[in-house]
């Protein structure tokens, strides 16, 4: 077994990661209604944010469970940019673009309020409470489509970080 392992080249346990994270992250962007298994650690993420900001009113009680959902795994990226691990930045920029499409979707879903909340009532829908308060109820689907097209960004964006290192010319290793 050893053999096989020193046979293979340096970069194909990157490639296995990558795409294992691809595997886990990318239905959710395609399709952000059925997020999926890490819908429910974006979901522990954005229900903790309703509470950590629940001190600073109700406005910003409710955003914080959005806003909190998509700043862990972007503090997550920045943490790994700090250590100038492009790999694991990259790979975690997949995290923040499921996580932002599933705040698209939760936008989108706003003046209809279909999708299943923890609560159950229609009433707790995070967005339609905050786009009704602000008599911007009409604007959840264009800014559902934006936050929905910021995640395939990050999807892309992602995708190339983590394979950086590995498309840089490198000099010939004797």
């Amino acid at each position: 077994m050893s053999g096989l392992l020193a046979r293979w080249p340096a970069w194909a346990p990157r490639v296995l990661g990558l795409s294992a994270a691809l595997w886990v992250t990318v239905p959710g962007v395609v399709r952000p209604a059925e997020p999926g298994v890490l819908g429910n650690v974006n979901l522990i993420f954005h229900e903790a944010g309703h509470v950590l900001l629940m001190w600073a009113g109700e406005t910003v009680t409710l955003l914080g469970g959005s806003l909190t959902q998509v700043l862990v795994p972007a503090g997550c990226v920045a943490a790994f940019l700090w250590r100038r691990d492009r790999f694991s930045a990259g790979v975690v920029t997949l995290w923040l673009g499921h996580a932002l499409a599933g705040v698209g979707a939760y936008i989108q879903d706003a003046p209809q309020r279909n999708l299943p909340l923890i609560t159950g009532d229609p009433d707790t829908h995070d967005w339609w409470q905050l786009l009704s308060g602000w008599n911007a109820l009409g604007a959840a689907d264009s800014l559902g489509r934006f936050t929905l097209a910021l995640a395939f960004v990050a999807v892309i964006a992602g995708t190339l970080l983590a394979v950086w290192d590995d498309l840089q010319e490198r000099p010939d290793e004797p």
